[in-house]
Order: structure tokens, then sequence, then C-alpha cells
């Protein structure tokens, strides 16, 4: 039984950066669509009262810490995982083994500007990762068919998703059964480079939220 934290009833699997890899080929080379997510603060904080969304989260099949303040809260006292979760350690191995391993990822994000920092990662990091198409998508029933159509006429192993919570753990779960890959990663903050915004009003703010995220896990507590 491996161990979990508990924020906002959120389940999240205590796990190395290598167990969570070992777990995402065992993914890759599987029939059915295994779902991996980065779970952030801010994501925690915005849907923490959001029942329905706290079932679809904990119905994944995966999910990850991307913040060090996750492990914090949760009082998590080991320092390769706090060092591994603040290099994102899991997310250069999974990138590295699709590069290596020849797999195709097809991105989804909400805006043009999201979708062209995930590019610009991928092309800084990994070169030669097969990107088989990319979509901008909003919760518009058209556009998520026109989704969903897109996907499967490509030879696609992995979504990458940079869709916010909580209609991407909506599509998803609506759509799991209709997809033609192998995982679904919802990238969120890893990708989109928000936690590395360097502007002075941004670390304030991200300070701020910081303390806040603390006061609300010590209150559900208690």
């Amino acid at each position: 039984m491996i161990e979990k934290m508990n924020i906002f009833d959120v389940e999240i699997p205590i796990l190395t950066a290598k167990e969570a890899m070992i777990r995402a080929m065992q993914y890759l080379e599987s029939e059915s669509v295994d779902t991996i997510e980065l779970v952030s603060m801010d994501m925690l904080m915005k849907e923490r009262e959001n029942a329905q969304w706290k079932e679809q989260i904990n119905a994944l099949t995966m999910l990850l810490p991307e913040n060090t303040e996750i492990l914090k809260a949760a009082e998590i006292e080991n320092e390769k995982l706090f060092r591994e979760t603040e290099e994102n350690v899991f997310l250069k191995m999974f990138m590295k083994y699709m590069q290596k391993n020849h797999k195709k990822i097809f991105l989804l994000a909400d805006s043009e500007e999201n979708l062209g920092k995930v590019e610009a990662v991928l092309s800084r990091h990994n070169r030669g990762i097969r990107v088989t198409g990319q979509m901008v998508i909003s919760e518009n029933e058209e556009q998520i068919q026109d989704a969903i159509n897109a996907i499967n006429g490509t030879e696609t192993d992995c979504i990458l998703s940079v869709l916010p919570s909580p209609f991407q753990e909506r599509f998803i779960t609506a759509n799991k059964a209709l997809l033609n890959v192998r995982v679904w990663l919802g990238g969120g903050c890893a990708f989109t480079g928000h936690l590395d915004e360097i502007k002075l009003r941004n670390r304030i703010r991200f300070f701020i939220q910081k303390k806040i995220f603390r006061y609300h896990v010590e209150q559900e507590k208690e």
C-alpha cells in the first residue's frame, strides 16, 4: 500500500520520481488510457470546496505534487522528494523517455500563449520529441469534439494538457473512453512557466498565496 498525503480531501501518493516514472512507463505500454496529473497549490486552493472536482481528480490514475508547498503542508520531511519536486525531476525523466523511445505527443491548451510556452519548453529541453498535433480549446462542445477527432486521427501516445482546472479534469473524465491514446498528462505550471516568473510583484503574490494556502490547510486539520 502506497502512503498518501491528503490535502483538502485530495489524495496524492508519496512517490519518488523513479517510482512515478516506472508507473508511467507501464501506462505507456498498456492498452487502456491512464491519467497522470501534476497537482498545484493554486488548483487545490481554487477548488477546495468543489466536491465534483475532488471526485474527478481523485479518480485519475496518478497524482503528483507540482509545488514543494504541498509537501510542506502535508508535513512531508523527505529531502529527496523536496528536491525532485523543486527540480521537476519526474517531468524531465518522462520527456527524456518519450524522446528516446520515439513516443508521440498531442498538445492541448486554453490559449495560444500557453500553447506557445509548452512548445518553447519542449523545443528547449527535449529536442526530437514528436508532436503529432496541437489545439487551443475552451469549454465548447464543438471544440471538444473537434479535439477528440483530431487526436484520434493521429497515432498519439500521450496528450499533454495545460488546460485550467476544473475544465481539465472535466474534459478527461468525460472523454477518456473516447480517446485513442495511452497516457493523459496534465502538466500545468511546469510547462506554462508560471512558477518561473521573476518579476517582483509575482514573487510577492506567490509568497502571499503560500501563506494563505498553509493557513487553510491548518484550518482544515483543526
